[in-house]
């Protein structure tokens, strides 16, 4: 039987944004002590959050490919053992893959090394085009991801954030779950009376769980979106518990509207912060923008120590289309203004335990700059949020991550805002809840939503 999940509760404590030299970051403080982690029974499909690394850069050979990808062309990176994932045991990495300098449009697909190539895509492009997006994949042949790219020459960059235990035989059993929330703009710099954030700027954030639930949030997910950019550049999300990582977040051009899903570990706040800004305990996190730009923060979710009887765990499957409205799969037609369609997952594809699909969701050529939500299609307490997935421009064709709740029914609800566009989805996986959850909250603590309040500056 379906095990449904009630909402959780995090309260927003506050916000700081620090100025800084353009192209440094602010001065780490030192991590607070952790909580001792649960020891989980079985680590399968497991989270564990790695400091951003770089595995690849075309650009300077990182990786092993000098110079671009060519047209109808792959290039097999290696993954395992590198960048903090571990040489076995390991079923999917989360990437951030950057795409810049393309000569053509085109697409990347990254999918498992030694499988065929399957009829989906990964990022999305037009020549010329600058950015990045969030892909899980699952590991192929030797701990190897394949790279493909259809039309022209472009350079790739891909950083790792993180990876998913593929059975239970990881030695480091303190992984993570990961808990849906209902999608919510927490943090929209064009709110703040200081207005838009200049270049080099770090911004600061925490979120408050409660007492109970702080000392087990490790990892928030969010959709991060980087708002009218006065040039080419990339916003970094990080803990802030160390210093600024090379590996990038989000990467966007001129005046362009960009998202991207991020995994974003976070750090205790200790009380030592100056202005005490946040709440002892509570979760902190840093986002750097390289350019002048605004920066908002959508909460989709987090991934907790394994404490939660509410939490997940990760099914990787090699990618699949669900939804391709230009052949009536998934949607019939193309979607209108202002329009809602429901989309239920094939069967095959999910189970009784299965509550969020993991996806690449596609806007292809929308008639006009556009909006593109996506919520659960069955859960009444969850109206379309103020949210986004994907800012599409006119004739456009953009890609981007989407933790996709589909529970009671495997159903969910995609709106777009204005003129008319076609909609691609390809799964990659599925978050499911384990048969026997590794520990139980006590009493009530965090069964509500989300309420985000409060904001300072410094």
């Amino acid at each position: 039987m379906r095990k449904f999940r009630t909402l959780l509760g995090a309260t927003l404590a506050g916000a700081c944004a620090l100025a800084v030299v353009p192209g440094t970051a602010s001065a780490a403080p030192a991590a607070a002590p952790q909580l001792a982690t649960a020891d989980l029974a079985d680590t399968t499909g497991a989270y564990y959050e790695v400091s951003p690394a770089r595995l690849m850069d075309t650009r300077s050979g990182l990786g092993g490919k000098t110079g671009k990808i060519g047209p109808l062309s792959k290039f097999d990176l290696q993954v395992a053992g590198r960048g903090g994932v571990p040489a076995a045991g390991v079923g999917a990495v989360v990437l951030n893959v950057t795409i810049t300098g393309p000569t053509m449009d085109s697409f990347v697909t990254a999918y498992p090394a030694g499988e065929t190539r399957p009829d989906a895509s990964s990022v999305n492009f037009a020549k010329g085009w600058l950015g990045s997006n969030n892909v899980t994949v699952k590991l192929g042949a030797g701990g190897k991801v394949s790279v493909y790219n259809r039309n022209g020459y472009t350079d790739v960059v891909v950083d790792v954030v993180g990876y998913y235990a593929k059975d239970n035989s990881m030695t480091n059993r303190n992984g993570g779950q990961y808990e849906w929330y209902a999608p919510e703009r927490a943090f929209d710099t064009r709110t703040d009376p200081e207005g838009k954030p200049p270049a080099g700027t770090t911004l600061e954030y925490a979120l408050d769980f409660g007492p109970e639930r702080n000392p087990h949030m490790r990892t928030l997910v969010t959709n991060l979106t980087a708002v009218a950019p006065a040039s080419a550049g990339f916003l970094t999300a990080w803990s802030g518990a160390t210093a600024k990582p090379t590996a990038s977040t989000v990467n966007y051009g001129a005046s362009r509207n960009v998202p991207n899903t991020a995994f974003i570990q976070t750090t205790p706040c200790t009380g030592a912060e100056p202005g005490q800004w946040c709440t002892v305990g509570s979760r902190k996190f840093k986002i750097f923008t390289s350019a002048s730009a605004h920066v908002l923060v959508d909460v989709v979710g987090a991934v907790d120590d394994g404490f939660s009887e509410w939490g997940m765990r990760f099914a990787p499957m090699s990618p699949t289309r669900i939804v391709d409205s230009r052949i009536n799969l998934g949607i019939a037609g193309a979607m209108g203004a202002g329009s809602v369609r429901r989309v239920t997952v094939p069967g095959a594809l999910v189970t009784d335990t299965t509550g969020v699909a993991v996806m690449n969701v596609t806007a292809v050529k929308p008639t006009n700059n556009t909006v593109i939500t996506v919520w659960p299609a069955d859960i009444p307490e969850i109206p379309r949020p103020s949210t986004s997935n994907l800012n599409p421009y006119a004739n456009q064709v953009v890609s981007n991550a989407v933790l996709g709740i589909i529970e009671p029914n495997n159903a969910f609800n995609v709106h777009n805002l204005s003129g008319t566009t076609h909609l691609v989805a390809d799964m990659v996986g599925t978050f499911y809840y384990p048969a026997a959850p590794a520990a139980t909250l006590s009493g009530d603590a965090g069964k509500s939503q989300p309420q985000f309040v409060g904001a300072s500056h410094r």
